[in-house]
């Protein structure tokens, strides 16, 4: 293994730079060679999966500041998206099962009533229609009322159904509505401010 070399001080704050490529790409190696080996590990823990997918997203980071030719810029930032998304993914699966639900609702709920408290947006219900193929469309339903723990489905000609969502779901989805909430109050605050 190859040691890392850095002009960063512990405890200090370096002074304002732009990126550095060639740190970056020497970090992202490092990451590699580091996270890895306990991500290819048969039945890997959630967390070396997580750092797997880290190592993978700053390596694509890495490639979004390399000027290369006809290079697919979109194509690029993608692959760094959907690495950061796996890692996110794999975090809140170690969650699910290193912290009490208890507490995972506790947080959420604290964060719902933080949200409240400072007058951002609260999605308090989400009622979303998804095309599945050719002619097929189910109505989706979520409400605060269960605390997203399930999800409504409903389609011509069918029962109307309910599913359970697990925990690493609900922990996705909750950041989800979040981040609806944020931006829609942000697009808000700038028409406001116009």
């Amino acid at each position: 293994m190859t040691t890392y070399q850095t002009t960063a001080v512990p405890g200090k704050l370096s002074p304002p730079a732009p990126l550095d490529p060639a740190a970056l790409r020497e970090l992202s190696r490092h990451a590699s060679e580091v996270f890895s080996p306990a991500g290819r590990m048969e039945d890997a823990p959630p967390l070396a999966e997580a750092g797997a997918h880290l190592s993978i997203a700053l390596s694509a980071f890495s490639a979004l500041l390399t000027p290369r030719a006809r290079a697919n810029r979109l194509a690029d930032a993608e692959h760094a998206l959907d690495h950061l998304h796996r890692t996110t993914t794999h975090v809140r699966e170690h969650l699910v099962e290193n912290v009490p639900k208890t507490q995972r609702e506790a947080r959420h709920r604290g964060m719902v009533d933080s949200c409240r408290r400072e007058g951002l947006a609260v999605v308090a219900s989400l009622t979303a229609e998804l095309v599945l193929g050719p002619g097929r469309r189910i109505t989706v339903r979520l409400t605060d009322g269960d605390a997203y723990q399930s999800v409504e489905l409903e389609e011509a000609g069918q029962e109307t159904r309910v599913l359970r969502l697990s925990g690493r779901d609900r922990l996705e989805l909750h950041h989800g509505l979040h981040e609806i909430g944020r931006i829609v109050w942000l697009m808000l605050r700038a028409e406001e401010g116009r």
